[in-house]
């Protein structure tokens, strides 16, 4: 039996591994043996044990959002071959064996470029970060533009409304 490797491939944690020598459990728990940090992943997800002949038996612990092999969802224990994608939450995790690994060290599968999104400072922060000329208080730097431009356009917006309710309730005289 060649050695196995688990190696999380897509999600958060992608490129860390642990080697199947016996049992392995994946799930956000601290002592889980692949420990992924996914929201969707339940403390204690899915064991993973090697199989006699080669390739891992893998069995859903109760998951809240299931396991699933080759997107195919998992009904019950079954079988996981070198190769094969291991889904749990939005983890991507392969069973490689050695001597895959030897060949192609790492499986990291980068993001599409249709997904990726360049990194930009978030709208709702003054990016100059310093107090402006005119004393506005810190919260104030931090609202949102449209929160900014709807608090200055409310007053604005009532003494209209009031000049409508004099001039219907003059031309109802």
């Amino acid at each position: 039996m060649s050695a196995l490797i688990l190696e999380i491939v897509e999600g958060p944690g992608a490129g860390r591994r642990a080697s199947l020598e016996g049992p392995v459990v994946i799930g956000r728990a601290p002592d889980a043996g692949l420990v992924l940090d996914d929201d969707q992943v339940s403390r204690h997800h899915a064991r993973v044990a090697p199989a006699p002949g080669g390739g891992a038996v893998v069995e859903d612990l109760g998951s809240t959002n299931g396991t699933f092999i080759n997107h195919a969802q998992l009904a019950g224990p079954a079988r996981l071959r070198p190769g094969d994608d291991l889904l749990l939450g939005v983890s991507v995790v392969e069973l490689r064996e050695k001597a895959q690994v030897a060949h192609r060290p790492s499986a990291v599968r980068p993001v599409p470029p249709a997904l990726a999104v360049a990194q930009r400072p978030p709208g709702f922060v003054d990016p100059a970060g310093a107090p402006d000329e005119r004393g506005r208080h810190d919260l104030e730097r931090l609202m949102d533009a449209r929160t900014k431009l709807q608090a200055r356009t409310a007053p604005l917006a009532v003494l209209v409304l009031v000049v409508l309710v004099v001039a219907v309730y003059l031309g109802s005289r």
